[in-house]
């Protein structure tokens, strides 16, 4: 509900003040998803936790097929967390292994990309008007990624967007 402003023009000795609005809800979102298009998102309005982190990487594997799963992670405190860690070797048990990428390299996680497609292509001005426009508009491509709302890695790869190897 607050935009990311990084930079603003100033006429020279105006200082131009931006208040950050500190009682504004967020909606935090923990994404697994596939170059395939397969995407699981799991939401909460609270902050993400160790804790939270955990539970649903164990309700994922509990509905995952017994295929190979590698899940990619970036560095996140709570995605490093003594409880996440704890965890894994009962994970690798089921076929599914955690991958933590380099630090500060983003560019590196596919789903990075969804995030920017949501914030800068798929959500308009006018979702953010209310937290209810907005948590409907954000649920809306969850449920319909995929389907309309849909990433062509492949294109990214072949015009240079992006590099996955």
């Amino acid at each position: 509900m607050q935009p990311y402003l990084p930079y603003a023009w100033q006429k020279k000795g105006q200082a131009i003040r931006i208040f950050a609005r500190n009682n504004s809800k967020r909606l935090n979102v923990f994404g697994l998803m596939s170059l395939a298009g397969h995407l699981t998102t799991y939401h909460t309005e609270k902050p993400i936790t160790a804790e939270f982190i955990k539970c649903l990487l164990e309700d994922f594997i509990a509905k995952k097929t017994d295929k190979p799963t590698v899940i990619v992670l970036d560095n996140g405190p709570v995605h490093h967390a003594k409880i996440v860690q704890e965890c894994s070797p009962s994970w690798e048990e089921k076929n599914t292994y955690l991958f933590y990428l380099p630090t500060c390299s983003p560019y590196l996680n596919p789903i990075e990309i969804l995030w920017r497609f949501i914030k800068y292509k798929w959500l308009n001005r006018e979702h953010y008007k209310s937290w209810t426009s907005f948590k409907k508009r954000i649920l809306s491509i969850f449920s319909d990624y995929g389907n309309k709302y849909l990433i062509n890695f492949n294109s990214l790869v072949k015009n240079n967007i992006i590099s996955l190897t």
